[in-house]
């Protein structure tokens, strides 16, 4: 008898291992339907902008899984309704502030719960910037307020000639760039900054746009755009590949323009503006609600390794060093100089009419 119960006891033994086995093999599902994948690994959505970052991450932890895709593309996602066990793996979605506000204001207005749980602290920052061709940045000073370049003065001269503004009739026109906003977080925040300084301010609400003038001064700057390049390349690359001929100037993340103009052969003829009022991208990790691996995302992004990662990627961090051509003298708000999440989403609304 009694080994007839050791061995009834070894076989359950077994079985229930192999139960236990086969349940953590299983993907496993959230309560919004995005399944996180199996307990020991996990998926991190990037926005194109932190490529480079979340690849080195990815290098560091072979239980991590990283997806690089347009902001617009996983804000989409996040926002759907999806059935449960459908739509695709994520665990947590890196990206600036306030991006995942804005997936949990449209999730709101709909109605449903939300998508994503509490973000992490900001993880970096990284003022918006313009880059400009020497030459035109001492013509376009002589023709802004002060000398001081501003995105209410850009839009004011876009699209005119540089002939009647102090410039050379060679130039053409005046070209402004930016990344697209329909689908980058760069260019949505660019257009945010934009629009604060041709209102003195980042309070403003889309009542506000409108004013005949605003409106007006809008279209002319976005029109003035010669192309949007399909992300990831951006018009600074256009302008360190082709010159001048692609645009005169353009908006950007001092993350992504400073690093590269410093190694560019052109570095001795651009110059990096910071345009007041100053805004930031403050990134933050959102993690997916329901989603255990989430939270251990949120701790890799909170980690020395991700601090590393991303100040050698041209962010700022606190208690990092900053990457070549990022200068130490530039002083960023407590507040990321923007709009509120609703507001941001009617501007590209207002951009997508204005472009199409």
């Amino acid at each position: 008898m009694k080994r007839l119960a050791a061995l009834v006891v070894a076989v359950l033994l077994v079985v229930g291992a192999v139960v236990i086995r086969d349940r953590l093999d299983q993907p496993s599902t959230n309560d919004n339907g995005t399944g996180s994948g199996s307990a020991a690994s996990a998926t991190l959505v990037c926005v194109t902008e932190l490529a480079a970052v979340c690849q080195a991450l990815a290098e560091r932890d072979n239980s991590l899984t990283v997806r690089v895709e347009d902001a617009a593309t996983t804000q989409a996602a996040l926002t759907a309704d999806v059935a449960r066990g459908s739509g695709p793996a994520i665990d947590a979605w890196l990206a600036p502030r306030p991006l995942p506000e804005m997936v949990t204001e449209q999730r709101q207005r709909a109605g449903l719960a939300p998508s994503l749980a509490e973000s992490s602290r900001v993880l970096a920052r990284s003022p918006l910037v313009v880059a400009v061709w020497n030459d035109r940045r001492q013509a376009l000073a002589g023709r802004c307020p002060g000398g001081e370049i501003a995105w209410k003065c850009i839009g004011e001269v876009a699209g005119t000639p540089w002939s009647g503004i102090g410039g050379q009739a060679t130039w053409g026109d005046v070209k402004p760039g930016h990344p697209t906003p329909e689908l980058t977080a760069t260019g949505l925040l660019v257009i945010g900054q934009a629009t604060g300084s041709y209102f003195g301010t980042s309070d403003y609400a889309s009542n506000d746009f409108t004013d005949p003038a605003y409106r007006a001064w809008f279209e002319r700057l976005e029109r003035a755009v010669p192309t949007f390049p399909a992300p990831p390349r951006t018009p600074l690359d256009e302008m360190l590949f082709k010159g001048p001929s692609a645009f005169d100037l353009t908006g950007d993340l001092e993350a992504n323009a400073a690093p590269a103009i410093v190694r560019s052969r052109d570095k001795d003829r651009l110059t990096i503006l910071y345009p007041s009022p100053l805004a930031t991208a403050d990134l933050v990790l959102a993690p997916v609600a329901g989603s255990d691996a989430g939270g251990r995302l949120k701790k890799l992004l909170e980690s020395n390794d991700a601090a590393v990662a991303l100040a050698r990627a041209g962010w700022r961090v606190d208690g990092q060093p900053t990457a070549e051509g990022i200068p130490a003298d530039v002083t960023l708000a407590a507040d990321n100089g923007l709009p509120r999440a609703g507001v941001l989403q009617a501007l590209r609304s207002l951009w997508i009419e204005v472009i199409r």
